[in-house]
């Protein structure tokens, strides 16, 4: 659940293995909630992390089954966030829509990962894992309360609907613009 500082971390297994599955999700499934049970499984994979190192079950098997997880809700989250953008923006603003998420996600990355390695370092892990956690858990909670499931153009966030002849259409004005 820790370690030495030998580079970059390497992403975790889950995110791989999800972000090779997700395309043939995204068909089926409208990306809000794609990314919404991403968020929830992050908390979950975050709060696992907590519990094994508050109890002291630190094992490889542990650790590897809680980076999985984490990958995995990193993957749903991340994943379909073009697909997001771009139908939620006018054409000729995609690139500032995308420019601002690239902001936004490493102003978010330049937050948490010195409150980690402090946490981590001066606190202990139990202390670093559970302000992650929080913070997953109100990154979640702010997804769900300011992420409208019906958008001002009256089309829903749910699942898609089969169109006669071809592939489903999405209904999800999020996810429209694939």
């Amino acid at each position: 659940m820790g370690g030495g500082a030998r580079g970059p971390p390497a992403p975790p297994p889950g995110t791989l293995l999800a972000a090779l599955a997700l395309p043939r999700v995204l068909d089926r499934v409208a990306a809000r909630a794609v990314m919404v049970t991403g968020a929830g499984v992050l908390v979950g994979g975050t709060a696992a992390a907590v519990t094994l190192v508050a109890a002291g079950l630190t094992t490889w098997t542990g650790t590897a089954i809680v980076w999985a997880l984490i990958g995995i809700g990193m993957a749903l989250v991340i994943t379909p966030t073009g697909k997001v953008l771009r139908a939620s923006v006018e054409p000729n603003a995609i690139p500032g829509a995308f420019a601002a998420q690239f902001s936004l996600s490493h102003l978010a990355w330049l937050i948490t990962y010195p409150i980690a390695g402090w946490l981590g370092t001066n606190a202990g892990f139990a202390a670093a894992w559970s302000a992650l956690a929080v913070l997953a858990g109100a990154g979640a909670i702010g997804a769900l309360l300011l992420w409208p499931r019906h958008d001002g153009r009256g089309a829903a966030t749910g699942p898609m609907t089969p169109v006669p002849g071809g592939r489903p259409a999405d209904r999800s004005t999020l996810s429209k613009a694939a």
